[in-house]
């Protein structure tokens, strides 16, 4: 049973640090979103996530109740690439307490941002609790 709950949806003018990742001017504004996703009841990644306007000028209006921002962003933006970090890092107790985790708790952190071929749309930072989340993958060249 899967659940995303949007803990808030809003714009706000860009810090240095998201201006950079974005590729635009400090104080510029974007769009940032906040939630919860949940399977079984329980918190497994909080999404923290800043979205450039010009790529997806009707990010504010989409009805989150229904569909994810990720999915928001698949259909709206022509995704050509990701970058991202994969980190350990203690919850903080903001997001110890979203996650109903002891502050402190090992999770793991994605740091992601994607890309059109001509702009930044998005900076994501997904944390997982560690004892609720595991990374599998396969390679084959």
């Amino acid at each position: 049973d899967y659940r995303c709950d949007v803990l808030s949806v809003e714009r706000v003018s860009a810090t240095l640090e998201v201006a950079a990742s974005l590729d635009l001017r400090t104080g510029e504004s974007v769009f940032h979103s906040l939630c919860i996703h949940r399977e079984d009841g329980l918190p497994v990644q909080l999404e923290d996530r800043y979205v450039n306007p010009a790529c997806s000028p009707g990010y504010l209006q989409a009805d989150f109740s229904r569909t994810t921002p990720t999915q928001v962003l698949f259909e709206t933006t022509a995704l050509w690439r990701a970058q991202y970090s994969i980190e350990a890092e203690p919850a903080t107790d903001t997001e110890a307490r979203l996650l109903a985790i002891p502050p402190g708790s090992a999770c793991l952190v994605v740091t992601r941002r994607t890309f059109t071929r001509d702009a930044t749309i998005t900076l994501a930072r997904l944390v997982h609790p560690g004892q609720r989340f595991s990374l599998h993958g396969e390679f084959q060249p």
